[in-house]
């Protein structure tokens, strides 16, 4: 359906060429970048559910393949619908563990580190309330690691706590860890202070399944995939990976990119409409200023619009600028030699150019056909002088709104001046 303000905006801004042609393309333009974007918001949807896809860790049979040995553990995030409902953990699955076979094989060069990340959701190794994780090797290197506690009944080699009453001001104990390589081997001491542990019954679940969890990874580091447990203390425990959910929050954004890609094309549409009246008030004095002087030479209005618009395209073949006001004009001149009557030209001239002043003009040429060129002239005279008028009132409102528009850039030079002035007295007042 065509919407008539815009193919009317359209005969205004293409005066002399066909406004269904240019209404058609524009929104053919329209549709085709929409349907552009659509297609790119699609493709990158469909490369988003691939690449979430091929991120995919546990497997239909409920199993997580493990990495071989150097190529470093991953984290995979698990919803286990337990007792309490949904429950969202976070299980690192270890890199495969060499056989002896293997190492003899591989023969590495062992670089030897110890981990620091043991505390396993504890805030630090001085406030430690319950289990720690204790790797039994290196990420990443054929390591053994072997724990020791230098006090058992207060934590043991697993990092469990075994304390059964902990004060409140807390226990000191170290852990020893005995890092070995065939006959290479060095133990770290790592001091700890527990305290005790107060948890809901649920926050105990959630450790309970937790640790479920880390048992399951520790149990056969050798073996490829690893069996989630199906059920804890006679509870069935249905798991589910948690995917990336980059692609909900991209949708939004793909979307609400082809509504302002819409909004863009119509605001450059209505940008030109807007720079067409600024042009026509600019050009009107001087397109006054020539009928008043070719109706003098004792033309007549209808031969002086024929007379302007002939010159104006003889300009514009020679490679001068088009403009909006005069393609009226030459548009006023074919219907003038058409055989349209003269007040119903003057009138679609007015309308066509939506400014006052060319709608006053149409007015004093349709009222005045009759009266002779002198009253015309008297009349053109004063018009003359009221654009001027009003082109000077125009032009010092503009020139007050680029100074309000220079007021803020003008502040932060005065800052930056005060501020260059200041520096080096404050420098004076400290040497002093």
């Amino acid at each position: 359906m065509i919407d008539k303000q815009r193919m009317f905006l359209f005969s205004q801004l293409f005066p002399r060429e066909k406004a269904e042609q240019k209404y058609e393309s524009f929104y053919r333009r329209k549709r085709r970048l929409l349907i552009l974007m659509g297609a790119a918001c699609i493709v990158v949807i469909l490369l988003l559910c691939i690449s979430r896809e091929e991120k995919r860790n546990l497997s239909e049979e409920g199993t997580l393949q493990r990495k071989e040995w150097n190529e470093g553990s991953y984290e995979v995030i698990l919803q286990g619908n337990g007792i309490y409902g949904k429950e969202r953990m976070v299980l690192t699955v270890t890199e495969r563990r060499l056989t002896q076979e293997e190492l003899e094989a591989l023969k590495t060069e062992a670089v030897q580190r110890l981990t620091s990340e043991i505390l396993n959701g504890n805030g630090s190794l001085k406030r430690v309330t319950h289990r720690l994780l204790l790797p039994g090797y290196l990420d990443g290197l054929p390591f053994q690691i072997s724990w020791e506690s230098s006090n058992a009944q207060i934590i043991n080699s697993r990092g469990e706590i075994t304390a059964e009453e902990i004060p409140e001001d807390g226990l000191s104990v170290s852990l020893y860890a005995s890092l070995s390589y065939e006959e290479s081997s060095f133990t770290e001491e790592i001091p700890l202070w527990v305290y005790p542990e107060r948890m809901t019954e649920e926050e105990a679940y959630r450790k309970e399944l937790q640790e479920l969890l880390l048992k399951t990874d520790r149990e056969n580091p050798e073996e490829k995939e690893i069996w989630l447990p199906e059920e804890m203390d006679g509870q069935p425990i249905c798991w589910q990976e948690e995917l990336d959910k980059t692609i909900f929050i991209v949708i939004p954004f793909l979307v609400m990119g082809m509504i302002l890609l819409s909004f863009s094309l119509d605001r450059k549409l209505y940008e030109k409409e807007r720079k067409r009246e600024k042009e026509i008030r600019r050009a009107y004095p001087q397109f006054v200023s020539k009928l008043q002087l070719l109706i003098g030479a004792g033309m007549t209005p209808r031969a002086a619009f024929i007379r302007i618009g002939r010159e104006y395209e003889r300009k514009c073949r020679g490679g001068g600028k088009r403009q909006y006001l005069y393609e009226e004009v030459v548009l006023a001149g074919f219907a003038f030699q058409n055989g349209k009557a003269e007040t119903e030209v003057y009138r679609s001239f007015g309308r066509r150019c939506r400014e006052r002043e060319c709608s006053r003009l149409s007015f004093i040429l349709a009222a005045n056909l009759r009266q002779g060129n002198e009253k015309l002239l008297s009349l053109l005279a004063e018009e003359a002088e009221t654009v001027l008028l009003e082109q000077r009132y125009r032009a010092r409102k503009y020139g007050e709104e680029a100074g309000t528009k220079l007021l803020f850039p003008m502040l932060i030079m005065l800052l930056v001046v005060m501020f260059l002035i200041l520096l080096p007295a404050m420098g004076s007042f400290k040497k002093g």
